[in-house]
């Protein structure tokens, strides 16, 4: 057995793949999948006798969480990795801001709303599952994600507000809903790593939204 601790590409959840298989269930959503697919959270092997405790799964503590009648107003837990609760239907704006040990977040189906700067700063972000609930994502939501390597807009997003993904250096992979309209200023300002995208023909691209040398297919 080759054992490492990974992301469920599913729901985002922090498991342990044995690399050696070609595919396996997630222990948490149950939901099968190909081993190629996961994202691994570090290079070193776990001992064979290792085994994540029942609250690796768990919800995260309300205490970590400041929640105002529905709004995640701030997250103040110091966790790798979060699952939001389903009692939350939006995120405020900074509400991970700089959360620096932040590597994966599962958001609960039915929140509709991500706002502005909301995971600027965290650096060592590399997963999210959003569910496609989210119609509105506020400017600057995953500024500076330096870890973030690919994203999947949910198919309720319309338009990708300027300066979303200023500065995600890693960003290499971006896609888009079919329903998109827009994309605004400087939303992918610095992703250096972005070589080409895929947009939906009709979506309006302001003209500074990528940089120079992303090349633009419509689909």
């Amino acid at each position: 057995m080759n054992l490492n601790h990974a992301f469920c590409p599913l729901c985002g959840a922090v498991i342990t793949v044995d690399r050696s298989q070609e595919a396996m269930i997630c222990p948490v959503c149950g939901r099968p999948f190909f081993n190629s697919k996961a994202i691994f959270a570090d290079s070193t092997p776990v001992p064979q006798t290792a085994s994540f405790s029942k609250k690796d799964f768990s919800t995260t503590p309300l205490s970590d969480l400041e929640i105002d009648r529905g709004v995640l107003v701030r997250y103040k837990g110091k966790n790798s990795y979060v699952i939001l609760p389903d009692s939350i239907k939006e995120i405020g704006s900074n509400a991970f801001l700089s959360a620096r040990n932040l590597r994966s977040v599962v958001m609960p189906d039915g929140l509709t709303k991500i706002g502005a700067q909301a995971f600027s700063e965290c650096r060592q972000l590399i997963k999210l599952r959003i569910p496609d609930t989210v119609t509105l994502i506020g400017r600057g939501a995953f500024s500076s994600c330096k870890s973030l390597t690919e994203f999947t807009i949910p198919n309720g997003v319309q338009t990708v507000a300027a300066d979303t993904f200023w500065g995600c250096t890693a960003l290499h992979t971006i896609r888009f809903p079919a329903a998109l309209r827009s994309i605004e200023s400087h939303a992918f300002h610095g992703c250096t790593a972005l070589m080409s995208a895929g947009v939906p023909a009709g979506a309006v691209i302001a003209e500074d939204a990528f940089p120079v040398h992303t090349r633009i297919v419509q689909i």
